[in-house]
């Protein structure tokens, strides 16, 4: 026989005596099964409750295929018939507020935007509905908040019935009940009438708070994730102390932060363009150095080194006259990048298998420039003094 749900009526209740039905595993994990339980399985988007049943602890709720409630436990079961039960309290009210939250707000976007919820899931720490919505903005949200905080702070009562196929017809339904016979419907009256089989609050008022945080496209809908009651709270806690703190450290008011931002974006972006300018003369002069000073070829290494800045001085390099290239860097990067010309000779692809498997790392190129990474500034030094000893036979084959 299917576990009596005893949460169904009553989400309230969290201490109670239990009787075993059946000791058992689920998942590979020991598991109980009880008469009758308050333990909400995972089920319809919502996670499952945590507890205690005796001594052992109750960490995971799952319903199998016959509609048996298992209870699984950090350790194997070793009561008798009867135990003590213990469901984890806030968990329990933190996911009734999650839950009779998105109620109330999917309700607000199908009667303000005329979008309804697709999907819901109610997660550990954040939750998400996604909507047939083509595009929002933060006036769309505002006004979201507004009306669904509004229906939150007017405090209505939270009706269950049980109603079968027939009578399910009274009820002017947000969408089709996805089950048949005996059906829980959760209303808010003048508001949102749901079918639905999770926990909720006895009113609205008890949520407390419903925040959206943020929101995405996800295929064809609109993914929106919110926050009710304490996690909105908790949420606001961090963000206010995050931008408070960030203005307070820039001596700006808080609502001139985003302005003071972007004018420090924009200058850090110049910068970096002026940096970058100044660094390719500089590396186009220190090519011209070395080629004017050994015009057969160049052998370079440094212990640091950023490959961009590597890269370009190769092909400077290459790009005024030198016959072969060798440059390695020991970091932050350890590599080694060796070129030619593309008027000169030999195929530097005949030096990759020794350059690999010197460097210890991966690589590739062409007939006329050779990059790879390596292991350490060790195995980067160690290939790029063999590619040296390599390049000047090989530039004077033919080709």
């Amino acid at each position: 026989m299917p576990s009596e749900r005893l949460y169904y009526d009553d989400s309230y209740t969290t201490r109670f005596p239990a009787r075993v039905a059946a000791p058992g595993e689920h998942g590979g994990r020991p598991a109980v099964e009880l008469e009758s339980t308050y333990f909400y399985p995972e089920s319809g988007g919502q996670e499952a409750d945590r507890g205690r049943l005796g001594t052992a602890r109750v960490v995971d709720v799952q319903a199998d295929d016959d509609g048996r409630v298992w209870h699984v436990l950090d350790v194997g079961f070793a009561g008798g018939d009867a135990v003590e039960a213990e469901v984890d309290w806030p968990r329990r009210f933190e996911h009734m507020q999650q839950h009779t939250g998105q109620h109330v707000l999917s309700a607000a976007f199908e009667r303000e935007l005329g979008a309804t919820t697709v999907s819901s899931h109610l997660g550990e720490e954040r939750n998400s509905i996604d909507l047939d919505l083509r595009d929002a903005g933060w006036p769309d949200i505002e006004r979201i908040e507004r009306v669904t905080n509004a229906v939150i702070w007017e405090d209505r009562e939270v009706v269950r019935h049980w109603v079968d196929d027939e009578g399910v017809k009274r009820f002017a339904l947000r969408k089709p009940p996805k089950a048949s016979g005996r059906i829980r419907i959760v209303e808010i009256p003048d508001w949102d009438v749901s079918a639905c089989g999770g926990t909720h609050t006895r009113r609205t008022g008890e949520v407390g708070l419903v925040k959206i945080v943020r929101w995405e496209r996800v295929r064809d809908s609109l993914r929106f994730e919110f926050l009710c009651g304490g996690r909105a709270m908790r949420d606001y806690a961090w963000r206010t102390e995050t931008l408070l703190e960030a203005a307070r450290r820039r001596t700006v008011l808080d609502r001139d932060l985003i302005a003071h931002l972007e004018r420090a974006a924009a200058e850090r972006d110049e910068l970096a363009k002026r940096v970058r300018e100044l660094s390719s003369r500089l590396i186009a002069r220190e090519a011209a150095e070395r080629v004017a000073a050994s015009p057969g070829g160049v052998a370079e290494y440094r212990d640091a080194w950023p490959r961009d800045e590597l890269r370009g001085f190769t092909f400077q390099c290459v790009e005024r006259g030198a016959r072969w290239v060798a440059a390695a860097a020991g970091g932050p990067d350890p590599c080694v990048m060796l070129a030619r010309p593309k008027s000169g000779a030999g195929d530097l692809r005949g030096l990759l298998p020794g350059l690999l498997e010197r460097t210890g790392g991966k690589g590739g190129g062409s007939p006329e420039a050779l990059q790879a990474g390596a292991r350490d500034a060790a195995a980067a030094h160690a290939a790029w003094a063999w590619a040296c000893a390599e390049l000047p036979a090989l530039t004077r084959a033919t080709s």
